[in-house]
């Protein structure tokens, strides 16, 4: 395949504070097939931290340069990037329970149950 030869539409203003213009080429190209995906995509980012927003891009771009079909590659880091998380949010709360009394004070609040 030969990118040179598809033309990259202008990020829209959507996508502008999701990824990068080089990220845009390159998600624009590989789900050019697949705009529902591509579309999902921007809603998943939209409501994702910077840091994981950022983890998950990095973990997309990874899956579609190791050439897996772009919609397992979308798959494929966003299962990455929660296991990612995951781990993160343990390594933290266990690091809370290691600072034992010296913990940082503030109110705690319930979590809500998933529905």
């Amino acid at each position: 395949m030969d990118r040179r030869h598809y033309a990259v539409p202008e990020r829209p203003s959507r996508w502008q504070p999701l990824v990068s213009s080089r990220q845009w080429a390159i998600l624009a190209y590989a789900l050019r097939d697949s705009p529902e995906v591509l579309d999902d995509l921007r809603v998943v980012l939209a409501q994702l931290s910077p840091s994981v927003r950022s983890a998950l891009i990095s973990n997309l771009m990874e899956a579609l340069a190791s050439d897996a079909r772009p919609a397992r590659a979308v798959w494929h880091a966003l299962a990455i990037t929660g296991h990612e998380v995951r781990l993160c949010s343990a390594a933290a709360l266990g690091r809370l329970h290691a600072l034992g009394d010296d913990a940082p004070v503030g109110p705690v609040s319930r979590l809500r149950k998933p529905k």
